[in-house]
């Protein structure tokens, strides 16, 4: 029932879409704090992107969004590490959750410590990872599909413009000539 917000989430379509408008939230935000607050419990986190995906995913989510910003750069942080690391601590409270995906790091996870004081469990942290890595292929994804339709838009507006060059110059000039000779 709490992975509902996180599984259900209906994220924009990139195709209707315009990227000059912007969200007033990432689109990743709700099924984040959707994550940290009902799944987890975590009194606060920040999901930072990593390496190649970090221009795609745009600011890190915070939670709760008034959390201040990470501070930490995951390929730094979690040099000489790799996809078999769950878990890393942090210092004073909370954990470092390193991401992967198939290209590799794709970002990191920092947990605090939960509201009730208690600990989390090997499996809140294998959730926490597979939903963090979700999230960041998803934003990404989603701005990759952002671009692209614009492009596309770009594309066809061109298009349309050298279309209608086409058939100026057909008219204005090519026709006059033909009823000339005729």
């Amino acid at each position: 029932h709490a992975l509902r917000p996180f599984l259900s989430s209906a994220l924009p379509d990139p195709i209707q879409a315009r990227s000059e408008v912007e969200a007033p939230s990432p689109p990743a935000q709700a099924p984040f704090e959707a994550l940290c607050a009902e799944v987890l419990g975590a009194r606060w986190a920040c999901l930072t992107p990593a390496r190649a995906l970090a221009p795609l995913f745009g600011p890190a989510l915070a939670y709760p969004e008034s959390a201040p910003p990470c501070s930490i750069a995951p390929d730094e942080w979690l040099r000489g590490t790799g996809p078999d690391t769950l878990y890393l601590p942090l210092e004073g409270d909370g954990w470092g959750i390193p991401l992967w995906n198939a290209r590799g790091l794709c970002g990191i996870l920092l947990l605090g410590e939960k509201v009730d004081g208690g600990l989390y469990s090997q499996e809140e942290m294998e959730t926490a990872r597979s939903a963090g890595e979700r999230l960041v292929e998803l934003q990404a994804n989603l701005e990759i599909s952002r671009r692209l339709a614009d492009l596309q838009r770009r594309q066809l507006a061109e298009s349309r413009v050298l279309d209608r060059q086409a058939r100026r110059a057909l008219h204005d000039d090519v026709l006059p000539r033909l009823h000339a000779v005729l």
